[in-house]
C-alpha cells in the first residue's frame, strides 16, 4: 500500500526558510520503509539553488519538472514548489534521469536510463512515473513511443515539462539535485499497486458526430483523411486552418481497438496541406473534430474529479492537467485549479497534488480493458492511489 505525503513553499529567495518549511510540513515519523519524492515547480527554484539544496535535506530521492502552477492543501501559486512522498513497506522504488536527449540519441539514452534502473529491481516494474523534457530536438510523441517500446508496454503516466512563458528555454527536468533540461526522469514503481487513471478531454456533446478515417501519416504527420488532403478535409468541416496561424481546434482520434478518443493538438500546416499533430496518427485511424470551449474544460474536470472520487481509492491523487486548459480559461485562467482544490477539499478523503502539463502520458484501457499508453494534449489526467 502507498502512502502519499505533501508539502508546499513559495519561498524561493531563503532557501533554508523555504526548506524548513516543507520539512515542517512532513510528518517524517510517518515514513514507511521505501519513500520517493515528486516535484512541480517554478523555474526559479530550478536556478536559484533550491532544488539542490533541498537534495541534501531529504532522505530519498525525487525526480521533478518545471510547472505553470503548482498546488496541494497547503497551497496554490505559479511561483511555487509542491513536494509528493510516496512511502511504503510494500513497494519498491526505483529513481533515474537519462543523459541530454537529442535527435540522433534519445531511444539509446532513454533505454539506458531505463534498463540500468529495472535491473535494480526484483522483477519488471509494476508502473513508471515519468517526467519528459520539454525541447526542440525530440518531440514528446517520440519520446513516449520510444518509452512504450523499451518498457513493453508497461503503464507509464506523467506529463512533459512547461513553464510559465510556453518556450523550450524555461523548461527543466530533474532528478534530486541532478537538474537536467533535456533528460527525461523516471520513477519505477514495484509490487502490488492498482492504480486508477483518469484522462478526460472534452464532454461529449463537444465532439463532432461526424469521423474521418487516416488515410496516409508519417508518425505524428497527418497527411490524408478520407483520401484526400487533411487541411481540405477539414475545410469541408468548415474549419479554415491557415499557414502561421494558432491552431486550437483538437483533433479527437480513435486509436484502433480504444473505446474513447485521444485529443491532439495540431501544432502547425504544412505548405502541403498536412498537418504537425501532438502524437501518433497512425493510417486506420478514426478522427473527429473536438470544440474547446470555457464551459466545457470545467465540466470536464468535474467529471475527471467525479471519477476520482468513485474509484473506491483514498491513499492520494496525482493531477497533471494541460497547461492549455489554463490559458484557454482566460481571463479566469485559475477557475479549473480553483475546482480541482475545492471539490478535493471539500471531500477532504485523501491527499493530492497538483501541477499543469506540456502533453498528458496517461494510460487509456482498450475495448477489452487492457491499459495501453497514449500521449494526449488538452487533457484533464489524474493517477489515484
Amino acid at each position: 500500500m502507498i502512502k502519499m505525503i505533501t508539502a508546499y513553499t513559495e519561498e524561493v529567495d531563503e532557501i533554508e526558510d523555504g526548506i524548513a518549511e516543507l520539512l515542517g510540513q512532513l510528518d517524517t515519523s510517518a515514513l514507511k520503509k521505501n519513500s520517493v519524492g515528486m516535484v512541480t515547480c517554478h523555474l526559479d527554484f530550478v536556478n536559484s539553488g533550491f532544488v539542490e539544496a533541498l537534495s541534501s535535506k531529504l532522505p530519498f530521492p525525487f525526480i521533478g519538472m518545471t510547472t505553470l502552477a503548482s498546488a496541494n492543501k497547503y497551497g496554490q501559486s505559479m511561483y511555487a514548489l509542491s513536494l509528493t512522498v510516496l512511502t511504503s513497506d510494500d513497494i519498491t522504488f526505483e529513481t533515474c534521469i537519462s543523459n541530454a536527449l537529442n535527435a540522433t540519441n534519445y531511444k539509446e539514452e532513454i533505454k539506458a536510463a531505463y534498463s540500468n534502473s529495472a535491473k535494480k529491481l526484483p522483477s519488471e516494474p509494476s508502473m513508471i512515473l515519468s517526467f519528459f523534457p520539454f525541447i526542440k530536438e525530440v518531440d514528446g510523441a517520440l519520446m513516449h513511443k520510444s518509452l512504450d517500446e523499451i518498457c513493453g508496454g508497461i503503464p507509464f503516466w506523467g506529463s512533459l515539462g512547461c513553464n510559465v512563458d510556453g518556450s523550450f528555454e524555461n523548461c527543466a527536468i530533474f532528478h534530486t539535485g541532478k537538474v537536467n533540461k533535456a533528460g527525461l526522469a523516471m520513477i519505477l514503481v514495484h509490487g502490488p499497486i492498482e492504480p486508477v487513471f483518469v484522462d478526460v478531454s472534452l464532454p461529449s456533446e463537444k465532439i463532432g458526430k461526424t469521423r474521418g478515417q487516416i488515410t496516409k501519416s508519417e508518425g505524428s504527420i497527418l497527411m490524408e483523411i478520407n483520401g484526400i488532403p487533411a487541411q481540405k478535409y477539414l475545410e469541408t468541416l468548415g474549419i479554415i486552418v491557415s499557414e502561421g496561424a494558432p491552431i486550437i481546434t483538437p483533433l479527437m482520434v480513435y486509436y484502433e481497438g480504444s473505446a474513447e478518443p485521444v485529443a491532439l493538438g495540431m501544432y502547425a500546416v504544412n505548405k502541403d496541406g498536412s498537418f504537425l499533430c501532438g502524437g501518433e496518427m497512425p493510417v486506420g485511424a478514426f478522427i473527429a473534430i473536438g470544440e474547446i470551449t470555457g464551459d466545457g474544460i470545467l465540466s470536464s474536470t468535474e467529471e475527471g474529479i467525479d471519477k476520482i472520487l468513485n474509484s473506491g481509492k483514498r491513499n492520494g491523487v496525482l493531477f497533471l492537467p494541460c497547461i492549455s486548459r489554463y490559458l484557454m480559461l482566460a481571463p479566469n485562467q485559475t477557475d479549473e485549479l480553483a475546482l480541482m482544490i475545492r471539490k478535493m477539499e471539500n471531500g477532504n478523503i485523501m491527499p493530492f497534488m497538483i501541477g499543469y502539463s506540456g502533453g498528458e502520458l496517461c494510460p487509456v484501457p482498450d475495448e477489452k480493458g487492457i491499459l495501453r499508453n497514449r500521449f494526449h494534449n488538452y487533457t484533464f489526467t489524474a493517477c489515484v492511489f
